[in-house]
């Protein structure tokens, strides 16, 4: 039943991503008065269509995706429903803005979706830790357990009994800082006192902590205490923590390009967005999975920025290069191209999903 969920889950996310990428191209193709054919969720056969004033919008068999058939597309040139379109319905017939604008669209419409997951999220779960040391939470069986701290305890010394070095702690860094290897000479086990505001009273509690060598010193096993964001804090987090996802994107896809072979092999593909779906989904916390679901939305958006033939930047691109020649590309071209990078594109999915499946193993 699991599996079953989890999939479910995994074609919900993808095709909503992708569904509100074709969603963008076909809101500017309407804007400017370009003919689309059809608005597909998904792909495969088709279960469900209905006809508009010009556009049919249907939904496929194969939850996997969707598309917007546009005239004047390359690879629509012998759709015979474009055939007897004037050429001012096409996008042959557009100026360049209008052309850049309506291939940029999906892009912008996958950075809308995240960062209203993301603004969702903050508002309503986000929360930010407390300015001063207190305790949210004490970790069971750990020195900060076996020696009586409780939740709201505030943290304000950190003492080595066998130094009598006291290290002031007015933050979480502060603590961190006090329980560094280097503040109590790599010691394996060191013997503190820990002095506590409980109740508007100060008292030391003694405690006995492991040096661990994964932290490069010493762990209490405690949570700070965190709480809810403000509506700017909010805001300010969601443009933030989309920043930091576009950035770490862009630099995979700089490595991906100057270090091919060790990128490549970091890179997942849909058996791995797979797996990172199901563990997020049996954990059972719904703010993780569209938290997810934003950051794949970001990361299709980026990708799709890539000059690649076949891909909406290098869409963008024949068409500032169309504007400055002042003439059209060969359609043949253009489809040739395409359909090239259509095939790298494969392949390089093809050859991450195999390693996806040999990890599996």
């Amino acid at each position: 039943m699991q599996i079953i969920i989890n999939l479910i889950v995994f074609l919900f996310i993808l095709t909503t991503i992708v569904s509100i990428h074709e969603f963008g191209h076909f809101i500017a193709a309407k804007i400017f008065g370009v003919y689309c054919g059809a608005f597909s969720i998904g792909m495969g056969p088709k279960i469900f269509h209905k006809k508009g004033k010009e556009t049919e919008f249907q939904i496929r068999a194969l939850p996997i995706g969707g598309f917007v058939s546009m005239a004047g597309e390359a690879d629509q040139e012998d759709n015979e429903e474009f055939k007897d379109l004037p050429v001012e319905r096409t996008l042959k017939g557009k100026k360049t803005y209008q052309k850049v604008i309506i291939f940029l669209a999906g892009i912008f419409m996958n950075f809308v979706l995240a960062i209203v997951i993301m603004l969702v999220l903050n508002v309503s779960v986000g929360t930010t830790p407390v300015n001063n040391c207190v305790i949210g939470q004490v970790l069971n069986d750990t020195p900060a357990q076996k020696a009586g701290l409780k939740v709201n305890d505030q943290i304000v010394a950190i003492t080595d009994q066998n130094t009598h070095q006291e290290f002031p702690v007015e933050s979480i860094e502060g603590l961190n800082k006090a329980l560094t290897g280097d503040a109590h000479n790599n010691e394996k086990t060191v013997s503190l006192i820990v002095t506590i505001k409980r109740d508007g009273k100060k008292q030391d509690v003694p405690m006995s902590v492991t040096y661990q060598k994964d932290a490069a010193g010493y762990k209490l096993g405690i949570m700070q205490k965190t709480r809810r964001l403000g509506i700017g804090e909010a805001f300010t987090n969601t443009f933030t923590t989309i920043g930091t996802m576009s950035l770490a994107i862009f630099n995979a896809l700089k490595l991906l390009v100057v270090n091919f072979t060790s990128t490549v092999k970091q890179m997942s593909g849909p058996v791995g967005i797979y797996k990172v779906t199901a563990s997020v989904t049996e954990n059972g916390q719904v703010a993780e999975i569209f938290y997810l679901m934003a950051l794949l939305s970001v990361n299709i958006g980026i990708f799709n920025l890539m000059p690649v033939p076949g891909l909406d930047g290098a869409q963008t691109l024949f068409a500032i290069i169309e504007g400055v020649i002042g003439r059209e590309l060969p359609i043949n071209v253009k489809y040739a191209l395409q359909a090239a990078g259509l095939g790298l594109i494969l392949l390089l999915m093809f050859y991450i999903t195999f390693q996806d499946i040999i990890k599996l193993f």
